[in-house]
């Protein structure tokens, strides 16, 4: 038998769930292989019909009731967290594969760090400073253009047309090479257009964006909106995401994130607030670390320099990092477009 073959059929003969046996076991044919070979090496017919009669009905089970061996999966991923996060997982790294090769780009990481302090200019605002974007991204097809949406757009005061420059540069603290982009403002929103044509992993890039906005939200609950936090989306397929929120002490003290995750399909961007989108929210089996103040909090394997990147945007906003308390959400293979929400009870206006 094949190595390969033979271990999973023992892995999953070891399993005392029976939903994690169906999920690791060998395929029928597979199986068929193994009573062959073991009825050449002299096992008693009768351990082998009934082995046979077992793999038919598997067989079956595939075939008639659920036509694939992945329909199977889905169907007992409910059924335990372990099956559940398998699925997931390689059902995430499949869209990942087809997205990738369709948008011809793709990334070792997705960055976003959200910085949420009290507003130097607004007592009942809190400014919101972000780091987003992408890190070994690299273009994977020559022929198509790529268009990349990072952050809102920046505009000179007198002239609307005029992108300001980035309040904060990083690009001495990449990985790799600074991706060469042509910048203009599009619904909204800055795109950047990626003019570097080569393709594969020697052509990697890194590209980071700062944004800082002194009123970005409201600071404290109305009936409205009690609740306030962070958001990003997966905005190129990537191999992990890192979603960052980072709190000032006086920013929503004392509360613990909630994480959303909603498939925007055609309405848009979802607002936790707005219980018709509940019909667009997707489960997931990861969770958010709080990670708080913990020694080694902005070590990031993907992200060597992340916390001099932290420095260097805290000090330019008079923030002290030490200061903040840090909650991170860590997810392989982010479906491309999902938007991810990071929620956090506000507190009441002081009287």
């Amino acid at each position: 038998m094949n190595r390969v073959i033979a271990s999973k059929l023992l892995n999953a003969l070891s399993r005392e769930d029976v939903n994690e046996t169906l999920q690791q076991i060998p395929g029928p044919e597979s199986l068929r292989g193994m009573t062959r070979a073991a009825a050449a090496l002299g096992v008693p017919r009768a351990a082998l019909e009934s082995a046979n009669r077992a793999i038919e009905s598997f067989a079956r089970l595939i075939r008639d009731d659920f036509g694939t061996r992945g329909a199977l999966h889905a169907a007992i991923s409910p059924q335990g967290a372990q099956v559940r996060q398998k699925v997931e997982l390689a059902s995430r790294y499949q869209i990942f594969q087809g997205i990738r090769e369709l948008l011809g780009v793709e990334a070792d990481a997705c960055l976003t760090c959200m910085i949420l302090a009290p507003s130097p200019d607004d007592p009942q605002a809190i400014s919101n400073t972000s780091i987003h974007g992408a890190i070994g991204m690299r273009r994977l097809r020559p022929d198509i253009n790529l268009h990349l949406n990072f952050g809102p757009p920046r505009r000179a005061p007198e002239d609307n047309r005029q992108l300001m420059k980035a309040p904060v540069d990083l690009s001495d603290l990449y990985m790799h090479d600074a991706a060469p982009t042509e910048t203009r403002v599009s619904g909204g929103q800055l795109v950047h257009r990626l003019l570097q044509e080569n393709v594969g992993r020697h052509a990697s890039m890194d590209m980071l964006l700062v944004d800082h906005d002194t009123r970005g939200s409201r600071r404290y609950a109305t009936p409205e909106r009690p609740k306030g936090g962070g958001v990003t989306f997966a905005d190129l397929p990537s191999r992990v995401m890192i979603f960052d929120v980072l709190l000032h002490d006086d920013v929503f003290p004392g509360s613990q994130p909630e994480l959303l995750v909603y498939n925007p399909g055609a309405q848009g961007p979802a607002s936790p607030m707005d219980r018709s989108r509940d019909v667009d929210r997707v489960s997931v089996p990861e969770r958010v670390e709080s990670l708080e103040k913990a020694a080694g909090r902005f070590e990031v394997p993907e992200v060597p320099r992340y916390g001099e990147m932290i420095e260097r945007v805290c000090g330019a906003y008079a923030l002290r990092p030490g200061s903040l308390r840090l909650y991170r959400l860590r997810m392989a293979y982010p479906v491309h477009c999902f938007q991810f929400v990071m929620a956090f009870e506000a507190p009441a206006a002081p009287a």
